[in-house]
């Protein structure tokens, strides 16, 4: 005998072609933020800053171009003193973001009243640039990824609710 009653909602069955569906799209999702971001920094512009007179007795400075959009330093910053000798110091770290943390000798040589100076090469995201375009292709993409999570919450609860339906819903109508 066979049921005149058509299934409703979305069964065990489902979930296979679902569960892989998921899996592709964010694989996918994945690969191109990685080659969007690979592709931004072959397409950036680099520029040369340079901060003078600069401060170090707080232990720590931020670059005045750590402000620009999506700045990043690219290259070894290079410390200058200007003072007799004209010296270069290498006890000092900066990250991309532009904070630079000063060792102490560095320090040292501050208080003495020589001017400190950093040379350094960066990236940024100029208005209207390429750089731009792919940088808010990549936050676009990934605004969409963020609604994976929801997307496979909902499909699992429709799995189930199909199959609880489904199974204590079920009418006899045989024929």
């Amino acid at each position: 005998m066979r049921s005149i009653q058509s299934k409703k909602g979305m069964t065990i069955n489902d979930m296979y072609p679902a569960v892989l569906a998921i899996l592709m799209i964010g694989m996918v999702l994945g690969v191109g933020i990685y080659i969007l971001a690979t592709f931004h920094d072959t397409v950036a512009i680099s520029y040369t800053g340079s901060q003078a007179n600069i401060n170090v007795s707080t232990g720590t400075t931020v670059l005045i171009n750590a402000a620009l959009a999506e700045f990043a330093i690219t290259d070894t910053p290079i410390l200058t003193v200007e003072n007799a000798t004209a010296s270069t110091f290498t006890n000092f770290t900066c990250t991309a973001a532009g904070t630079c943390t000063w060792g102490s000798d560095i320090i040292a040589v501050d208080t003495a009243g020589d001017l400190l100076n950093l040379t350094y090469t960066y990236d940024y995201d100029k208005a209207d640039t390429p750089e731009e375009a792919i940088t808010t292709t990549i936050t676009g993409v990934a605004t969409f990824a963020d609604w994976i999570a929801i997307i496979v919450v909902v499909l699992a609860a429709a799995i189930v609710l199909g199959v609880v339906l489904s199974s204590f819903g079920r009418k006899r109508n045989m024929i």
